[in-house]
């Protein structure tokens, strides 16, 4: 849910700058209206398209489970020994479950003011008197200042105020700017900590004045009046930025934008950048999520007690049979056998090691251990630089933490080929291969399969 909370948060951001830069100073208000409008429902819906889009990489996408593995040190003895030499931190912070928390406070206390807002609106009606009823009702109400809210406007009630007001209102009840400042609302619930959407909000509620001012100015109004009449307004102290105001914090801006120069029709091509902004935002989105394999994080086995083991009696060979994976180096060098168990000292619990480590020198070559296919070959975060190789009969080979690749994807290799060389990429501490066999997608133990 977070991610998602904070790609849609990015993506409003990059689009509302993009806006801010190009478009904000037109004069185009009706297109200005809509690109802001748009940029809500847009903001919701392309970090959703990285789910739907067809993935365009290399590889086949491969599901690669989590890596767990510790370098141990091998000694002679006939029994296994554990000793703790580190103390383990009892206490741990559940940052995911305070950012939960402090985002639900968040949403709750704008809920609750959206709430109040619609609770005063509601009790401001139920004081007021009908003065008149048309497309538009004009309510006599106890309040300061004229304002509209969907199609009522509400005016104070024992005050003069001029018709030019009305009309003015009027024209943001036909343009249902309500609409837009209900939805906005609405989205301010699940973003209110993204501090440009609050600029947002003003820019919106900019675009509709110069909208309705644009409307009143059409229908035989003298210029200079109207100016006359912004220029005599007071702003408003305490705004509800669900209602329209005639008298809004944007009259300087209102009556620069009257007296500015029709932009010219030819900007309205400019609106096309919006396209491949979105385009790029997508590929953003989408490229590192279809072009590698699905991770679980590693966790690095630093504090770990040192595991002392014996060298285990290997059971016979089955068929297939596969080479040693290092050339040069034998059995003795493996420092992390299959199926060892060790403690997650964040979770507490027990992980299991799918695989066999061996220790080498850096840039040892490694070999392939049976004749197949390479369907990977690239680095994998904590897996380093990771190569797959499949065999027959549903068997598949894992080499970790490569230095260098010595074969790539698609590639057939031979029994003994030289695949790549001991590295130390990834999460690892200290130069090694982690081999793993498996088996039908199932890790099984490479000892059993190795020739003597």
């Amino acid at each position: 849910m977070f991610v998602y909370l904070f790609q849609v948060m990015l993506i409003f951001s990059i689009l509302f700058l993009v806006y801010q830069v190009v478009f904000r100073k037109f004069t185009f208000h009706a297109l200005n209206r809509y690109v802001l409008v748009l940029l809500l429902p847009i903001s919701l819906v392309l970090p959703l398209l990285i789910y739907i889009l067809p993935p365009i990489t290399e590889h086949p996408i491969e599901e690669i489970p989590q890596l767990f593995e510790h370098i141990t040190t091998i000694t002679t003895p006939t029994s296994v020994a554990i000793h703790t030499t580190t103390t383990e931190n009892s206490t741990s912070i559940n940052y995911i479950a305070i950012g939960s928390v402090l985002y639900l406070i968040g949403v709750g206390i704008c809920l609750l003011r959206f709430s109040l807002s619609i609770y005063r609106l509601y009790r401001i009606k139920k004081q007021s008197v009908l003065i008149k009823k048309d497309t538009y009702h004009v309510y006599e109400s106890p309040v300061s200042d004229v304002f509209s809210y969907f199609h009522w406007i509400f005016v104070p009630k024992g005050k003069e105020y001029d018709t030019l007001v009305i009309m003015h209102e009027k024209a943001h009840i036909q343009l249902r700017h309500t609409i837009d400042l209900f939805l906005t609302e609405v989205y301010i619930i699940f973003f209110w900590w993204n501090p440009l959407i609050y600029l947002f909000r003003k820019s919106l509620k900019s675009i509709h004045e110069y909208q309705a001012d644009q409307y009143v100015l059409a229908s035989d109004v003298k210029t200079s009046d109207y100016l006359q009449l912004i220029a005599q307004s007071l702003t408003i102290t305490k705004p509800n930025h669900l209602y329209s105001y005639f008298q809004t914090p944007i009259l300087k801006k209102r009556i620069q934008m009257m007296t500015k120069n029709t932009s010219h029709y030819r900007l309205k091509l400019t609106y096309l950048l919006i396209l491949p902004v979105c385009a790029l935002v997508v590929v953003a989105f989408t490229k590192p999520t279809t072009n590698s394999t699905l991770l679980n994080d590693v966790i690095e086995m630093t504090s770990y007690p040192t595991i002392q083991l014996a060298t285990p009696t290997l059971p016979s060979i089955t068929n297939p049979t596969f080479a040693f994976p290092i050339d040069g180096v034998s059995k003795q060098q493996i420092t992390a056998f299959f199926d060892a168990k060790i403690k997650d000292p964040k979770t507490k619990k027990l992980k299991v090691h799918t695989g066999i480590d061996i220790r080498a020198e850096l840039g040892t070559p490694i070999i392939a251990t049976a004749d197949g296919t390479v369907f990977l070959s690239k680095e994998v975060g904590a897996w380093g630089n990771l190569l797959k190789i499949k065999h027959d009969d549903g068997y598949e080979t894992w080499y970790a933490h490569l230095k260098d690749f010595n074969a790539h994807y698609g590639q057939s290799v031979k029994k003994g080929d030289v695949i790549g060389y001991v590295g130390m990429t990834g999460n690892s501490t200290g130069p090694h291969l982690h081999y793993e066999l498996r088996l039908h997608k199932k890790s099984i133990n490479p000892l059993d399969y190795l020739e003597k």
